[in-house]
């Protein structure tokens, strides 16, 4: 008999045990608010013995919830890896239908199976709207309830051509009156004359260094601010050299005006090879700088060779060929088709060099504009500084600002020292 208790208080025990050490297991958040010290507890066991009988039946439910969708999911995988025609139209409307956002060039927005399947928006953003011709601008403000157009009211209106406006109309023999309606942007006129409730000028830029930012800041009356954190840090260019010292980022390489460094004409066009020289010497700097940072990894140098002329572009083409820049990332391109770009060193052919005084095409606020503003590190201007700075009236009153920010900081550099 005593044999058989002692059994039994030792088997209590172990239970007891048992039961205290799962306790111990359950994370407090599972636990009962108030539970008794004594896990023994009567009243205690009755409330954990309800509960147990609540969590197997939401055990339950869960495996039949999970049960139910397992095939459901491995069948949705099976149409997204091997949809058929049916499949793939289901479901792009599912995606359709559940999307928020819809992002659309607005040539795309005038496609008939956008227009069928989206009839209209709460809002319509247009970014670079300054860029847009008016059929392009009214296609998809339409579907919108609200619409708001991003852009700079201060850069070129649309381009409809590879070449400048003023190359087509020279060639086609247009008027200046209908040049003038292809001169100025919808949304520039739209800006202007809209009410001050309903638009904002963004003044803080993140691109440039401040410095460059100087030389431009007249085509915004003077309301640019910079709102890069340490410029110097992180907007320096990292290319030093005898020409070009880490503090400077706006240079202005100056061309003599006599006849060997003056244009030449192709057609309605203009080039200048005394300036190619100068732009190739240019890179052959950068080139060599740059090369070792290369060979430790980094990626190339991105550069941007704008010009105001297609025969100017298309010499340079000819002479920086990639293959003897494998440092640099060399992009070119007329001013026109550069708008809304951006690298972080930027160098601007000027061109035009005659005893005529005649700036040509870079007498338009918003094309000067557009070609300085890329650049973000170090913006190089090459060019005859006399011609551009001598001219009257606003074009003169324009170059002239510009020269004082580059003489300010010490930016200017005849040409002849670019070839010692």
């Amino acid at each position: 008999m005593i044999e058989i208790l002692q059994q039994q208080l030792e088997y209590i025990s172990n239970e007891r045990t048992w039961w205290q050490l799962i306790w111990k297991t359950i994370p407090s958040k599972f636990k009962p608010e108030n539970y008794y010290t004594d896990l023994w507890n009567v009243e205690f066991l009755h409330t954990i013995n309800i509960k147990f009988k609540f969590w197997q039946q939401q055990l339950q439910e869960e495996e039949i919830y999970l049960n139910k969708y397992q095939h459901f999911v491995q069948d949705w995988i099976g149409k997204l890896r091997q949809p058929t025609e049916r499949d793939s139209t289901d479901l792009r409307r599912i995606y359709l239908d559940n999307a928020n956002v819809v992002g659309i060039t607005c040539v795309q927005a005038a496609n008939s199976d956008f227009s069928q399947e989206f009839k209209y928006f709460d809002v319509v953003i247009i970014d670079e709207v300054s860029k847009c011709t008016p059929p392009e601008l009214l296609i998809p403000g339409l579907k919108g309830k609200k619409l708001v157009m991003v852009g700079d009211h201060r850069q070129l209106p649309p381009m409809l051509d590879t070449k400048t406006l003023e190359e087509v109309s020279q060639e086609i023999g247009s008027t200046n009156t209908e040049l003038q309606l292809l001169q100025e942007s919808l949304f520039k006129i739209q800006f202007e004359t809209a009410d001050d409730s309903i638009k904002r000028m963004l003044n803080i830029q993140y691109r440039m260094h401040p410095i460059i930012m100087g030389a431009i800041n007249q085509f915004y009356d003077s309301q640019l601010e910079c709102g890069i954190l340490e410029p110097d840090i992180n907007r320096a260019h990292n290319l030093p050299s005898e020409i070009i010292q880490p503090d400077k980022h706006l240079i202005w390489v100056k061309m003599p005006g006599e006849n060997e460094f003056q244009e030449e004409s192709r057609g309605t066009s203009f080039f200048n090879i005394p300036e190619i020289d100068a732009i190739e010497r240019l890179c052959q700097k950068f080139e060599s700088n740059w090369a070792s940072r290369v060979a430790n990894g980094e990626p190339k140098k991105e550069i941007a060779v704008i010009t105001f002329y297609g025969a100017q572009l298309r010499k340079i083409d000819e002479r920086l060929q990639s293959k003897d820049f494998p440092s640099l990332q060399i992009t070119t391109g007329t001013v026109d088709r550069f708008q809304g770009m951006e690298r972080p060193v930027v160098i601007v052919s000027m061109v035009r060099n005659n005893s005529k005084k005649d700036v040509g095409f870079a007498k338009k606020p918003e094309r000067v504009n557009v070609a300085f503003s890329p650049a973000k590190e170090l913006l190089v201007i090459v060019g005859c500084h006399s011609l551009f700075t001598q001219q009257r009236g606003q074009i003169g009153s324009m170059y002239s600002n510009i020269s004082n920010i580059v003489r300010l900081h010490g930016g200017f550099i005849d040409v002849s020292r670019l070839f010692c």
